[in-house]
C-alpha cells in the first residue's frame, strides 16, 4: 500500500496496462471482500486482511508490512474516520474498487485490485479520484 499512488501490484500493473477500464456494477463479491479488508485493517487485524492477499501480494505486503503502510495513510490523510460505497472499474481481466474514506486532515481512498479468483493483488492509499490505469 502507498500514499503516492504506487504500491505492490506486481499482479495488477501488466495486467491492467493491456486494455481500458470499463465500469462494472456496484455491490459486487469484489466489494465485499474490499470492505471487509478495509474493516480489517481499520481494526487493526492485519492477518486477517492479508489472509485475502494473492501468493505474491503475501510475498510482498506481510502483516507487519501492511500495518506500517496504513499509519504511513495515517500520517498523510490523518486518522480514519469512515468509508462511503465502494466504486469498482474493470480493467482487463482485473478489477479496481476504490472505497472513499473521510479521514481527519483529508479525503483519501483506498483501492483495492482483484484477480477473478477474488485475491487480492494491489493495494494503494491515494487521493481521491485518482484515475485508475
Amino acid at each position: 500500500m502507498s500514499t503516492g499512488g504506487t504500491g505492490v501490484a506486481a499482479e495488477a500493473h501488466s495486467a491492467a496496462a493491456a486494455a481500458g477500464p470499463a465500469a462494472v456494477a456496484a455491490d459486487t463479491r469484489f466489494d465485499r471482500i474490499a470492505v471487509q479488508s478495509l474493516d480489517d485493517i481499520v481494526a487493526g487485524d492485519f492477518v486477517a486482511a492479508s489472509a485475502r492477499f494473492s501468493p505474491t501480494m503475501r510475498r510482498a505486503l506481510s502483516p507487519e508490512a501492511l500495518s506500517r503502510a496504513w499509519q504511513t495513510c495515517q500520517d498523510v490523510f490523518g486518522d480514519y474516520r469512515s468509508h462511503g460505497d465502494p466504486r469498482d472499474v474493470t480493467v482487463g481481466a482485473l478489477t479496481a474498487v476504490d472505497i472513499p474514506m473521510e479521514m481527519s486532515q483529508s479525503p483519501a481512498a483506498l483501492r483495492f485490485v482483484f484477480q477473478q479468483d477474488g485475491s487480492i493483488a494491489g493495494l494503494w492509499c491515494l487521493a481521491p479520484g485518482t484515475p485508475v490505469t
